[in-house]
């Protein structure tokens, strides 16, 4: 049974691209090691809300429409 090369996992969060390139410059340090490889990975986009928290309808802004209240203004 062969062994896995070893390597390095790079993870990593870039809105406008400073990052990602930084992420980039770091695999090369990696890899310029013999025998480790390196393993570019990002993540999608973050929000400053979640849906577990966030109240369904929002209590400013545009008028919400929900399956409910669609359904009874049906009748």
């Amino acid at each position: 049974m062969s062994e896995a090369t070893p390597y390095v996992l790079i993870l990593y969060y870039s809105r406008s691209g400073a990052t990602a390139d930084m992420a980039r410059q770091l695999a090369a340090g990696v890899e310029s090691i013999p025998g480790i490889e390196a393993r570019l990975r990002t993540v999608p986009a973050v929000s400053p809300t979640c849906e577990a928290v966030d109240p369904e309808i929002p209590e400013e802004g545009a008028v919400m429409q929900t399956w409910m209240t669609c359904a009874t203004a049906a009748r």
